[in-house]
Formats: C-alpha cells, structure tokens, sequence
C-alpha cells in the first residue's frame, strides 16, 4: 500500500477511455496536488491508434513503456521509452502503438505562453 499524498502509480484497470474511446487514461500526478499545468497518463496496446486531435495548450509528452509511433501536424516518427515529444498549439497529432506492444506515456499541457 502506498500513500496517494506522495505517490501515484498508472493502474490500467482504473484507467477510463478517453479522446473518442481510443486511448486508456488516467491523472498522473498525485491526488490533491496543485500545478500550474494539466496532466494525464495515456495508454494503449495491441495494434491500436488514439484518435488524432488538436487543441490551443502546448504540450509534451513523456515516453515510458513500448515503442509505437507519434504523429504531429502530418509527420509521423517513431517512438521509444525516453523519449519527449513537443506538441506546438493546435497541431493536430496521435499515438499509434506497434503490434503486441503497450505504449505507456505521460502528457503534460498547459495555456501557450508568448
């Protein structure tokens, strides 16, 4: 047992469906903490791809689990654990995983600054 005020852990099984039903998703942070930015983890597996979307916010996302690939604003690269990926405002971008893989990241998105 771990204490939720200083530690959180993705849970599949509590995860819920999230951007169209393609992805599982949950709070990355733990419970009750405040920050200056949104957070969620985003998990898929098998052949799968999450619903591409876009929306104002800057956002990155952290690579932790599985290879896959990620798509923005029409370019689409491959992905590993370690790597961080950059989504400028309104680009359009998606995450595919690779066959009999699970694709585990963490993303990040907050108010584009000038």
């Amino acid at each position: 047992m771990h204490s939720g005020k200083y530690l959180s852990t993705f849970n599949k099984s509590t995860a819920e469906k999230a951007h169209g039903g393609t992805i599982l998703s949950a709070k990355v942070l733990p419970e009750g903490l405040k920050a200056p930015f949104a957070d969620a983890w985003g998990y898929l597996e098998g052949k799968s791809v999450m619903e591409a979307h876009s929306h104002p916010t800057e956002e990155v996302y952290f690579v932790f689990v599985g290879r896959g690939f990620c798509g923005v604003d029409g370019e689409r690269f491959a992905v590993k654990p370690g790597d961080v990926i950059y989504i400028p405002p309104n680009a359009t971008h998606t995450m595919e995983c690779e066959d009999g893989e699970s694709l585990l990241w963490a993303a990040f998105w907050w108010d584009h600054m000038e």
